[in-house]
């Protein structure tokens, strides 16, 4: 356990009916506490076992996409548990930290019972990595209480700082109509990281040199991350809309009363309707080009369709398959009877990232993409 920590919650140990019961309370009451405490930032301290915690992942994901993957689907059919996992799956990790990290806990491990939640706290926060870009979700231990079945009567799901956040409007759900001048591309190819540019460039050079014609998408938001427009014949280079990545509103489909469903995590019978319920707070909360919002998506994916009919590429070239954008990419690119071809970002050389590209076509034999 870490030193004494002072501000936050702490857990207490109290009783209701002559069972265990542990409430979430200010760390102040804590130095007066006679019974069992330890205070959540202790807890959250605590070293769990990183097999036990993918396990327990994988097992909660499962479950998760049994009870709830055909909630909500764009258009094209992407389906939200698909395109949203990585951003899922991440907050699915926290919640099950937070729970292996309780059962660690002599305490609680000798005597578990239920959660009494920490009134008005929000259930889902933002750690501090948080960047303007890149949204790092968090479920608040209130947050833990709730998915356990604790009643939530004045809690709001956000916290204060996700409260905070400027909410952009609802009222644009269309995307900024395309260039007129596209023409027909062999390869469309998206980055909205420097990494993302950086891999793709030598790929595009290459097809360039072979008479290929490509269209660079770049999709970043953070002006940091955006392409530099090179001075290679046969690679086009565009920017997306500014309007693309700014809406938030909520996700339908995925505000579920509750029910029996639960998955047992450890002894904890984590209720799928209300993990679902807190997940609607990353679909409806804009966080940019690496954690694009639910309407966002939508919206992206009629841009995306838009972008293929018009160019009618043979390629789709990624740099990144897993976050939503590339797996919103992808599934668009199969609609559009295009290839997608990943190339992993992080090649030491220009060459080591190219070849593969250039002699692959998803999980099909080595076959040029020129071809």
């Amino acid at each position: 356990m870490s030193p004494r920590t002072t501000g936050g919650l702490g857990l207490v140990r109290s009783a209701f009916a002559g069972k265990p019961t542990w409430a979430l309370v200010g760390s102040g009451a804590l130095a007066h506490a006679r019974a069992d405490h330890v205070h959540t930032a202790e807890l959250e301290a605590t070293a769990v076992d990183r097999q036990e915690l993918g396990a327990c992942v994988e097992d909660a994901m499962d479950a998760l996409d049994n009870y709830g993957a055909s909630l909500a689907s764009t258009p094209g059919g992407a389906g939200w548990l698909h395109v949203q996992h990585v951003p899922v799956r991440r907050f699915v990790a926290e919640i099950v930290r937070k729970l292996l990290a309780l059962n660690a806990w002599a305490p609680f491990a000798s005597a578990p019972g239920p959660l009494v939640l920490a009134p008005y706290e929000g259930l889902v926060g933002l750690r501090s990595s948080s960047s303007r870009e890149y949204l790092a979700y968090t479920v608040t231990w209130s947050g833990i209480a709730y998915l356990l079945g604790a009643a939530a009567p004045h809690n709001p799901t956000r916290s204060a700082q996700l409260r905070n956040r400027a909410r952009t409007g609802t009222a644009n759900t269309e995307p900024s109509p395309l260039p007129s001048n596209l023409g027909q591309q062999d390869v469309l190819a998206l980055s909205w990281t420097s990494r993302h540019a950086a891999t793709l460039m030598p790929v595009l050079s290459e097809l360039a040199r072979d008479g290929q014609k490509s269209l660079l998408l770049d999709l970043a938001t953070d002006p940091a991350e955006r392409c530099t427009a090179g001075s290679v014949k046969g690679i086009e280079l565009r920017s997306a809309p500014s309007d693309l990545f700014t809406l938030s509103g909520t996700a339908e489909g995925l505000h579920l009363p509750d029910d029996e469903h639960a998955v047992n995590i450890k002894g904890h019978g984590l209720q799928l309707a209300r993990l679902v319920r807190l997940l609607s707070v990353l679909l409806e909360t804009s966080g940019g080009c690496t954690q694009p919002s639910w309407r966002t998506l939508v919206r992206a994916e009629s841009w995306l369709d838009d972008m293929l009919s018009t160019t009618r590429p043979h390629t789709v070239l990624l740099s990144n398959d897993t976050s939503p954008l590339g797996v919103l990419a992808a599934h668009a690119a199969e609609r559009h009877g295009a290839n997608s071809v990943h190339v992993q970002h992080g090649a030491w050389t220009a060459e080591s990232a190219a070849w593969p590209a250039l002699h692959s076509r998803g999980s099909s034999p080595p076959t040029p993409l020129t071809g």
